[in-house]
């Protein structure tokens, strides 16, 4: 198996996607930064923003989560529905899937390595995007405690001050949260991805399912039921940062991204099985 999750991994890492992925992910962010940078020395405009922007030019320790919460909602979705439904369907596309069985490994074996190599990647790409912004925010702004107004985000009560240590700690937690909120998208782009043998058909897939979604997610006349689309939690750990209190809502996220990853990877596994291989 080891070997195995080497080999996925190295033709991964090897492809010119990655390596394009790889630099959007670190030049995109810091672009960003240098953004809000030149927005808070403009005092004519007034206004630096909403939520985790107004309060990023304080510190650099709180600019990887301004940019995690605008790159996770529609960009780095766009980049982890491509790895996961890129998974297996690519090999069926180029025609080696057939190749690829015939060595000693079960479907299972091989679906569990693509989809953790897929899996992986994705994390690696959330970390880039806070490291990235880490790096320019502590070069732009530096590294001090934030002060944050209780009325300025929308609140009742009085401000609250976040300490540096308490930055770092939050910073990673809400990386971490947000990666793995993309666990029932690499689960439905692993399973769409042995549904087809075209890869630009089970990335569209995956990707479309989760802006469908966001879409229905706003419509708030749905009441409850928006609670168990994948996307209705994304943002509960930004909290952390605006109203210093640890949301229920991300346990919440976690039991629904858990459910959507447990039930399609099931799916997948069935029907990679099951699957009439001819490509």
């Amino acid at each position: 198996m080891i070997a195995l999750l080497r080999t996925e991994f190295v033709k991964a890492a090897r492809r010119t996607r990655t390596l394009i992925i790889a630099l959007a992910l670190v030049g995109l962010p810091t672009l960003i930064v240098v953004a809000i940078k030149a927005r808070g020395n403009r005092p004519d405009r007034g206004d630096r923003g909403e939520g985790l922007f107004r309060l990023a030019s304080q510190s650099g320790l709180l600019v990887p989560g301004a940019v995690l919460s605008v790159m996770s909602g529609f960009l780095l979705v766009v980049i982890a529905g491509s790895i996961a439904g890129d998974s297996v369907a690519s090999d069926a596309s180029w025609g080696n899937l057939r190749y690829v069985l015939m060595r000693p490994v079960s479907r299972g074996r091989l679906l569990a390595a693509k989809a953790s190599v897929a899996g992986v990647l994705i994390w690696a790409a959330t970390i880039l995007v806070a490291i990235a912004g880490l790096i320019a925010g502590i070069a732009l702004f530096g590294v001090h405690p934030v002060n944050v107004p209780g009325l300025s985000l929308g609140g009742t009560g009085a401000g609250f001050q976040l300490s540096t240590g308490a930055l770092v700690a939050r910073t990673a937690l809400g990386a971490a949260y947000v990666a793995f909120s993309f666990s029932a998208l690499l689960a439905m782009g692993t399973f769409f991805s042995t549904l087809t043998d075209t890869a630009t058909g089970a990335i569209g897939a995956t990707i479309g399912v989760y802006i469908v979604s966001e879409i229905l997610d706003s419509i708030s006349q749905l009441g409850v039921v928006r609670y168990g689309f994948p996307t209705h939690y994304s943002d509960a750990w930004t909290t952390m940062f605006t109203a210093n209190t640890f949301s229920h809502d991300m346990i919440a996220g976690v039991v629904v991204q858990a459910a959507y990853f447990v039930v399609f990877s099931a799916a997948a596994l069935w029907w990679f099985r099951t699957k009439d291989i001819r490509s």
